[in-house]
């Protein structure tokens, strides 16, 4: 078979078939580790009794190639993982026979290929790559399938755009929102996501900028606060703030020029569902409104690099005037 995508591999398993050796390399550990386990099942579902030994670098040979070449005892498999820097010292290994073994190399820097290219059929050689854009939010659907829940599209996108692209995390908060959800409810909504999301700082800025822009300032200042008792200079938080004000006003002229709305995040540089955010806030203000807010934070900048007050006061200050406040 030797080189296969990683849905490919992933079908074929599917199907019950097995490699002798499976050599797994790129980043994403995750997925690799994804199609280990699936390796697993399938070796299980053949064969009742499985060895599993797990190998690093530094093993020695001599155990590597026993664990290797011996046959596993009472009619036993044997599931073998060797994590190597590269193929150069698995070379020996993709020789060896033994019927009762899967042997997976994970490899932490791609084959060439002339070594791609040498390798037999008993040899999967699959690249785990990460996934982007479209593919990654089928793949979260897909982890959520697998609990048996929908994750709607938009819901996929909000959670792309609030935890990044590794595939770990994500994995992560999709578990702990089909927890949540329980049996009973199928569907994990965007609300559902936001109350089960881990608040990693990345979420907690989209959250501060968010506030801010929608005018909630008791929630924005509650999240401000947080930031800066993790020791996030005050001068950062007032940029990110200021910096989506900015956008607001380049869409806002980009609009009344014409541009369809469908067509910001492509013109902007921007995520489609920060595009999307970045409209719903623009329908809440008018010109003056913004102009007035970004003169706010200007003064509120040099205000902080000037040292004339504490910077929670001023912050404070700033949100009194230009949001709600309660209290």
């Amino acid at each position: 078979m030797a080189v296969v995508s990683y849905d490919q591999a992933k079908d074929a398993l599917n199907r019950g078939e097995l490699p002798a050796f499976l050599l797994l390399y790129g980043e994403d550990r995750f997925r690799a580790r994804e199609l280990i386990r699936g390796l697993k099942n399938c070796l299980q579902a053949q064969i009742d009794s499985i060895e599993y030994l797990e190998w690093g670098e530094e093993t020695e040979s001599r155990v590597i190639a026993e664990s290797l070449e011996t046959l596993p005892l009472g009619g036993a498999g044997r599931l073998v993982v060797i994590a190597y820097p590269d193929i150069s010292p698995a070379k020996p290994y993709l020789k060896v026979s033994n019927p009762r073994l899967v042997a997976v190399f994970l490899l932490e820097k791609k084959p060439g290929k002339k070594d791609l290219s040498a390798l037999d059929e008993r040899v999967w050689a699959v690249e785990c790559k990460p996934l982007k854009g479209k593919d990654l939010s089928r793949w979260m659907q897909g982890e959520a399938a697998s609990r048996g829940k929908d994750l709607p599209a938009a819901a996929a996108e909000y959670l792309r755009f609030t935890c990044g692209e590794s595939t770990a995390l994500l994995s992560r908060e999709i578990e702990k929102a089909s927890l949540y959800v329980g049996q009973k409810q199928r569907k994990i909504s965007m609300e559902v996501l936001q109350n089960t999301g881990s608040r990693t700082v990345g979420r907690t800025l989209f959250e501060l900028v968010d506030a801010v822009a929608e005018r909630k300032g008791d929630l924005a200042l509650e999240v401000m606060q947080e930031l800066l008792a993790q020791g996030k200079p005050p001068v950062l938080l007032v940029s990110l703030i200021s910096r989506h004000f900015i956008e607001m006003l380049e869409a806002y002229w980009l609009l009344e020029e014409g541009l369809p709305p469908r067509e910001l995040p492509e013109v902007m540089g921007l995520h489609p569902f920060a595009a999307k955010k970045l409209t719903k806030h623009l329908r809440s203000y008018r010109l003056p409104e913004i102009e007035k807010i970004m003169d706010g934070l200007l003064k509120l900048d040099l205000s902080l690099k000037k040292g004339k007050a504490s910077p929670q006061l001023m912050i404070t200050s700033f949100l009194g005037e230009y949001c709600a406040l309660n209290g």
